[in-house]
């Protein structure tokens, strides 16, 4: 068993402690399809059980943090009978005084999708501050364009890797003690006296305790307490901060003053009577004005559905097949009731349809894992069945089929939730196709 893997996790996923989160997501998953009395015929219940404990840990940032520290434990005795290697940069490999355990996050967005992966290791400071940069600088680039979650995951990640990422102050305390006893072993009295005074302060009482005894045996040893105190090479600049929060707000900021500079400035008009289209247009409204409508003929009076079916209501028949499958929620933030179709991909079946009122937020759920399209119609009013409009007024779909597939671990099952919304995103990335009455009544 490796030093640096106490327990043999990594050892257990076949993979190096350095390892990235999508390093340690993949061998789990090649792993569990290798052992799963499922899906393997070299089943192994011990073995999976023991890639899934694995997993519960690793796959975890603060408890695989909490694992990694764990590696650094040593006593004062220790430190007297053997020489104890200090703690290195994962990164640079250098010996460093004052190690944290420090995870950053990288945000990554597919329009509809939006991924948050952690990247983390014992770090020195300067390490620290280059990751913590580059992890910014790429959700800058990557982050932003989800809905809905990418620019909150954005935000958030990058104010956090700019004010020094997230770490955990027990953790650190651990690697702060045992390199205090490092030097002690290897005869740098002054520093490890300087270490000792640091670690005096930590919230774990026996580690304080045994911080305290050794800094006065150290003292009566010679070490000199006017230099004890070291420098905080984790103190975060002005400019780096600074550099971070304008990642963070630069974005948003230009994007909501161009809204607010063109609605002050109104549609541009042209010589030749038109006026300039958005790059995204929002759905039809169910209401729209026609200035030929006064002139044209009353047209045949058709039955209508007397109790519009409430928010949210499933319509005609559905082939839902399980409670605990996938969700979908749609956001309808255009001035006209919307009837939702959702189909599979390949046959073109709809395995739900249902009604979302003007300015409401519907969700169904239980929908079985496989691939489909989302479609929606706008209309004036629904038939007598309640389930479909007399005559629609646009209909539409979104461009991307959508993957739903269901994790399993040994502790929990993963499903997925999609989101959309019915209204236009200014300088959004997602533009609906529009499809014929025929192909969404089909």
């Amino acid at each position: 068993m490796s030093g640096s893997d106490p327990q043999g996790l990594y050892q257990a996923l076949g993979i190096d402690p350095s390892a990235s989160a999508e390093d340690i997501k993949s061998a789990y998953r090649r792993l569990a399809k290798e052992t799963h009395p499922d899906t393997s015929a070299n089943a192994s219940t011990e073995k999976f059980q023991r890639i899934s404990a694995a997993y519960e840990v690793l796959g975890d940032p603060q408890k695989r943090a909490h694992y990694d520290s764990a590696t650094y434990q040593a006593s004062t005795q220790e430190a007297e009978e053997h020489v104890l290697d200090p703690i290195c940069c994962s990164r640079c490999g250098q010996v460093t005084a004052q190690p944290r355990h420090v995870v950053f996050f990288r945000v990554y967005s597919y329009i509809v999708g939006t991924t948050r992966t952690p990247v983390q290791g014992i770090f020195c400071a300067s390490c620290a501050k280059k990751e913590g940069l580059k992890s910014s600088i790429i959700t800058l680039f990557t982050g932003w364009w989800g809905v809905p979650w990418g620019p909150i995951y954005s935000i958030g990640s990058i104010l956090s890797n700019g004010f020094g990422g997230k770490h955990d102050q027990a953790a650190d305390e651990r690697l702060l003690w045992y390199n205090t006893l490092a030097f002690l072993s290897r005869g740098n009295l002054q520093l490890a006296y300087a270490l000792a005074t640091l670690s005096k302060r930590t919230r774990d009482k026996e580690i304080s305790k045994n911080a305290a005894d050794l800094a006065k045996q150290l003292e009566n040893a010679g070490a000199d307490s006017r230099q004890a105190k070291l420098r905080n090479p984790w103190k975060i600049s002005a400019l780096y901060g600074a550099g971070h929060l304008l990642m963070a707000f630069a974005l948003p900021g230009t994007i909501g003053l161009l809204i607010y500079a063109d609605s002050q400035r109104g549609p541009p008009h042209s010589d030749y009577g038109y006026t300039a289209a958005n790059i995204y247009s929002a759905p039809p409204s169910s209401i729209q004005y026609n200035p030929a409508m006064q002139k044209q003929p009353a047209k045949p009076s058709v039955p209508t559905c007397v109790t519009l079916p409430f928010n949210g209501k499933l319509l005609g028949p559905n082939q839902l097949l399980n409670s605990g499958g996938h969700s979908l929620e749609i956001r309808n933030g255009s001035s006209g009731n919307a009837i939702i179709k959702l189909r599979e991909e390949f046959s073109r079946t709809v395995v739900a349809a249902f009604y979302v009122s003007s300015n409401q937020t519907a969700q169904i759920e239980g929908i079985p894992d496989g691939r489909y399209r989302v479609q929606y119609a706008f209309g004036d009013a629904l038939d007598a069945t309640c389930n479909s409009f007399v005559e629609l007024s646009g209909a539409g779909q979104f461009p991307q089929a959508e993957a739903l597939e269901t994790e399993r671990t040994a502790t929990q099952i993963v499903t997925q939730v999609l989101t959309y919304t019915l209204y236009a995103v200014p300088a959004g990335n997602v533009t609906p196709q529009h499809i014929s009455v025929e192909e969404f009544d089909r």
